[in-house]
């Protein structure tokens, strides 16, 4: 930290920006591994909870609900409630043999009203906000990668010509992030697909039922 101050006192902002990237990127490790520690705490909480005999059947039941939900956190890394994880399993089951299950979890990221998702005309519907959110990840993610790209590629050129750091760091730092919001906005696409792939299973399911 003082090394960060001394560089910024000094006029060195970018070379006090990559002192301070770096130093998060060792660092990401302990985090990530004390975070999954937890996870791994909880889990094991829960099963030493469900195998106690003096826990009601209610408290078991809720267990068990929060056992598949840190199950699904594990495997997937994505956290969801309970009544949308129910949601995943009728929106796999009925769209899981033409769409990709990554689909799936991309949708139920946004959130979107899953009431009536037991009904066999349930459609996926998103509000206002979150397709403008959506829209604005797509097109500006589409941009920020861009400039992200062209930068690292002057800043490789620059090498030659007399290196210009802040290209390169206005490359590494904008290009993962516009895939990052290329990413998010994706899950219209993903909405789109799961829409359709569940018109076919309603009529399909209509003419076995004729």
């Amino acid at each position: 930290m003082d090394l960060v101050v001394e560089l910024l006192k000094s006029g060195d902002y970018w070379i006090a920006i990559v002192v301070v990237i770096v130093t998060i990127a060792i660092n990401v490790p302990r985090v990530t591994e004390y975070y999954f520690l937890l996870r791994k705490n909880r889990m094991a909480q829960i099963l030493s909870a469900l195998q106690e005999p003096g826990v009601s059947e209610e408290l078991k039941t809720h267990l068990r609900n929060e056992l598949d939900i840190e199950c699904f956190k594990g495997i997937h890394g994505t956290r969801v409630s309970f009544p949308m994880l129910k949601a995943v399993y009728v929106l796999n089951e009925r769209v899981g043999a033409t769409v990709s299950f990554r689909h799936v979890l991309k949708t139920v990221q946004l959130l979107p009203d899953i009431s009536g998702v037991e009904l066999l005309s349930y459609r996926i519907r998103l509000n206002i906000l979150d397709k403008v959110i959506a829209s604005y990840n797509l097109v500006f993610g589409l941009l920020v990668a861009g400039f992200g790209f062209i930068t690292f590629l002057l800043s490789i050129y620059s090498i030659v010509t007399g290196f210009e750091p802040s290209l390169l760091i206005s490359g590494v730092i904008f290009l993962p992030l516009g895939f990052y919001m290329l990413n998010d906005g994706g899950a219209l696409f993903s909405v789109y697909h799961i829409n359709r792939a569940l018109n076919d299973y309603e009529k399909v399911t209509e003419k076995k039922s004729l």
